[in-house]
């Protein structure tokens, strides 16, 4: 409503202009990474028991007995940036193909012991992992705390807007990760950017 204020314009124009803004920051994807990077999974959603009746009645629940959605991701250490995607079908393939597709060739890839990421040698990346099911979480250079780091601050931004309908979930994700992505530019360099994209499209 704040932006509604501010513009002047009514509430349905002001939502179709955010959808367009938001749907222009996911096409904005950082070129394949370079050096030292890391991937993670993680599951975005409200929680079962706040879902509404119709949904839970349906009992309509996903992988480990939830309706969130699996995000795939993968961090920059040389530039900060992450790529991210929301899985609509999860499997190992969809998984890889992901990961691969965020990678240059002469990079190293670290990750936890998750059982899909333990055959990441077979597709030719540099590769090495942290057990967090035995304690372990660094070791040297060897962690995920940087992807984990990207999650909670999508995960606490997509907890302020709130109510988000799951057909929209991925312009949020798009749009939470283009601000982390561009957190270094000052306000008037992330709006430049984002008219420059918008004059491309």
């Amino acid at each position: 409503m704040a932006v509604v204020t501010e513009t002047g314009a009514s509430y349905v124009r002001t939502q179709r202009m955010l959808t367009a803004v938001r749907t222009i920051m996911t096409t904005d994807i950082p070129e394949p990474f370079s050096g030292i990077c890391e991937a993670d999974e993680t599951f975005i959603g409200g929680q079962w028991k706040n879902k509404r009746r119709s949904i839970r009645r349906a009992g309509t629940k996903t992988g480990h007995g939830t309706t969130k959605l699996p995000v795939t991701g993968v961090l920059s250490r040389t530039n900060g940036q992450v790529r991210v995607q929301i899985l609509t079908v999860r499997t190992g393939q969809t998984y890889w193909d992901f990961i691969r597709s965020c990678l240059a060739e002469d990079c190293i890839l670290y990750t936890d012991g998750y059982k899909m990421n333990r055959g990441v040698s077979r597709y030719g990346i540099k590769h090495d992992w942290v057990n967090h099911h035995l304690g372990e979480y660094v070791r040297g250079d060897i962690h995920t705390n940087g992807i984990e780091g990207f999650w909670g601050y999508l995960k606490r931004n997509l907890a302020a807007v709130g109510g988000i309908r799951p057909k929209h979930i991925h312009l949020f994700v798009g749009e939470f990760t283009w601000r982390y992505n561009n957190r270094k530019l000052s306000h008037e360099e992330q709006v430049e950017k984002l008219m420059q994209l918008l004059k491309i499209t």
